[in-house]
């Protein structure tokens, strides 16, 4: 009985807890002021809070790319301005990263150990867009996991 209990505690736990959203390509996936172009087999991961501030992880054309919400405004080499908005390059021990800020405090962080430079990863690139209203249309629909 004992054991009937605990695991129906563990399955309400599973069918309540936190779930990661899925959203496959083709199409765009929409975050908090960016889109990403999704081809075919792409898939955008939002990962549940708790897990990180926020996280995003993104497979494109087998590539990892991780998104974190809340990044703060650090130095580092401007490779793109628009308005009040930057795309900062960090360099982060042998690789790196990059980081999306504007006049606020609020920023997001972009990593992937396929990160080689602005110049090479102009794959990722093209496929996003940072403007305000680029996440507002033709927006995926998310499958809960």
């Amino acid at each position: 009985m004992i054991f009937l209990s605990i695991a129906a505690a563990a399955a309400l736990t599973q069918w309540t807890g936190p779930r990661t959203v899925e959203y496959i390509g083709p199409g765009y996936y929409c975050g908090g002021g960016y889109r990403v172009m999704l081809a075919p087999g792409d898939r955008a991961l939002v990962l549940p809070q708790g897990q990180a501030p926020q996280a995003t992880r993104l497979l494109l054309g087998g590539r990892e790319i991780n998104i974190m919400t809340g990044a703060r405004p650090e130095p580092g080499n401007v490779v793109v301005r628009d308005g009040s908005a930057a795309v900062i390059e960090q360099t982060v021990g042998t690789g790196v990263s990059y980081l999306l800020t504007d006049d606020t405090t609020f920023g997001l962080r972009f990593t992937s150990g396929q990160f080689r430079g602005f110049k090479r990863d102009g794959w990722f690139f093209t496929k996003t867009v940072f403007d305000d209203g680029g996440d507002e249309n033709d927006c995926l629909s998310a499958r809960s996991h």
